[in-house]
């Protein structure tokens, strides 16, 4: 049977075209967190997609249900594109374990790319990539120091004096450094210099600016134009929902998005706006991913894709 007769039938008796032809293709493969410990009943799988700009494409989350690690994981994605994937887990007290950002070629094909390897995550604050030829490496951004995550390692550098452009260097080890100048990074461990690096820029981010926030957990804010969000590029979040002031900090790598605990002021609040602080503080710490869309200028924080705060710029 040729493939056009053949596509003709699967329409006819599905509705849907297979999917190379609608521009899909499934990746799938297992999460190996690399922890030797039981992890807890409701862990969250996340699964994400971004495209070469490091802007989410697709995103799956599910929960662990008591089950323990590996983990499957399958999703769609469109063929025609460049893909950045990472793959990890989230459980209770801010703890993450996630994959190292794996480049995935167009193709048409499905893709099983096996047992994907997860280690847990310390603070990054805002992860963006960089472009090391062939390897993608994530770099966090936190007052006075950076974070690189490169081959299952995370090193922590400090800002150092330089003319132009931003010095970076371990504290245990001088050989190893960044300099960002532009776009433009090198990148050297243990003295020895890695290929030519770029940072990959965003366009529209969740730092861009403050958010009114204008419906938490479905339900409209009181005074939406007195309630703020902002997200700053070292890790730091502020937020106020009309009367108290919240200060905590957040981690977001692609469309995983983390929110740790938030510290409050303790102001007596109106009416009203006390109940829909507690609400706030709650939604917060089950965030585990974002949408953005710049041309209406929303944001939206999800859990598990469903919507838990919305706001505008």
């Amino acid at each position: 049977m040729s493939r056009i007769l053949l596509s003709l039938v699967l329409v006819l008796m599905t509705g849907t075209l297979p999917a190379a032809a609608s521009g899909m293709r499934e990746i799938s493969g297992e999460i190996m967190v690399m922890e030797r410990m039981a992890l807890p009943e409701d862990s969250v799988i996340l699964v994400d997609l971004s495209d070469e700009r490091d802007q989410m494409v697709a995103a799956s989350r599910s929960p662990t249900e008591g089950r323990q690690s590996p983990f499957g994981f399958r999703i769609e994605a469109p063929a025609d594109k460049r893909l950045v994937l990472r793959v990890g887990l989230r459980g209770d007290d801010e703890m993450i374990w996630l994959s190292e950002p794996l480049g995935i070629a167009p193709d048409t094909g499905p893709l099983e790319l096996g047992v994907i390897r997860a280690l847990r995550m310390p603070r990054m604050g805002f992860a963006a990539l960089l472009s090391c030829g062939n390897q993608l490496i994530e770099i966090g951004y936190l007052p006075e120091e950076v974070r690189l995550r490169l081959n299952e390692q995370v090193i922590t550098m400090q800002a150092q004096p330089v003319a132009s452009g931003e010095l970076y260097v371990a504290a245990d080890n001088p050989a190893t450094s960044i300099y960002l100048k532009g776009d433009g990074a090198i990148i050297r461990i243990d003295g020895a210099e890695l290929s030519e690096c770029g940072l990959i820029r965003t366009g529209a981010d969740l730092t861009q600016g403050v958010w009114n926030i204008s419906a938490i957990d479905d339900k409209p804010t009181l005074f939406p134009s007195r309630t703020e969000l902002v997200f700053y590029p070292d890790g730091r979040m502020t937020a106020s929902v009309g009367c108290n002031r919240m200060i905590g900090g957040y981690r977001r790598h692609g469309g995983i998005l983390s929110i740790g605990r938030v510290a409050s002021t303790m102001m007596a609040c109106p009416e009203g706006l006390d109940a829909q602080e507690r609400s706030f503080a709650a939604v917060l710490q089950m965030v585990d991913g974002y949408r953005l869309d710049p041309a209406a200028g929303r944001l939206t924080l999800t859990a598990g894709g469903r919507s838990l705060v919305q706001a505008r710029k």
